[in-house]
């Protein structure tokens, strides 16, 4: 596992370089290799696919504007998701102002919530696992910006609590303590929609 993370980290070294150097094509490789990444934290922090598709498109515009002046001194892919979560938390706070209404209502989460116990053939269990899945993309976005964006990245993308800060800019002590709030805030609320 060390050895493949090394090597990973080998490869992002080689792309940036290349980027640097005016290498398209290697900018073309770090697009590839985490344009779905930065996708699904820009899904989950704003629930969204049309705005988390804008956000993925401008860290990548960024990114290449801005390859020069990355120092290297953190790993790329948290260079890109700090990126991410700045231009996330903007367009969240772009789409508050102009008072747009994101996902589904509380009531119809409640409503999902309680119809959840009947599902009993193939169908049915797709079917609540999407609405599951509805539930928990509305409660994700109900916690606030800093629990949200440190969930999302240690739990959807498996980020060590060094790599969070990183991403973040925070310590990681607070790292540890955002997780944990947002882990009971989405406990707390999960129980009050009976789904725990």
């Amino acid at each position: 596992m060390v050895l493949l993370k090394e090597a990973n980290e080998q490869i992002d070294v080689v792309l940036v370089e290349g980027c640097r150097n005016g290498d398209a094509s290697a900018f073309e490789g770090l697009v590839r290799r985490y344009k779905d990444r930065i996708y699904n934290v820009a899904y989950r922090f704003l629930g969204n696919h049309e705005d988390a598709e804008e956000v993925a498109q401008e860290v990548f515009v960024r990114a290449y504007k801005g390859i020069q002046s990355f120092k290297g001194t953190a790993q790329v892919y948290t260079w890109l998701y700090s990126i991410a979560g700045n231009l996330a938390r903007n367009k969240l706070r772009d789409g508050q102002r102009k008072g747009r209404n994101k996902g589904i209502s509380l009531e119809a989460l409640e409503s999902a919530g309680s119809g959840l116990a009947s599902a009993g053939n193939t169908a049915d269990i797709a079917a609540r696992e999407h609405e599951m899945e509805e539930i928990l993309q509305q409660c994700l976005e109900e916690l606030p910006e800093h629990y949200r964006m440190a969930f999302v990245l240690r739990t959807f993308e498996r980020l060590s609590y060094e790599e969070i800060a990183d991403a973040t800019g925070c310590p990681k002590g607070t790292v540890k303590s955002r997780l944990n709030q947002a882990r009971t805030l989405l406990q707390k609320r999960m129980k009050e929609l009976s789904i725990l």
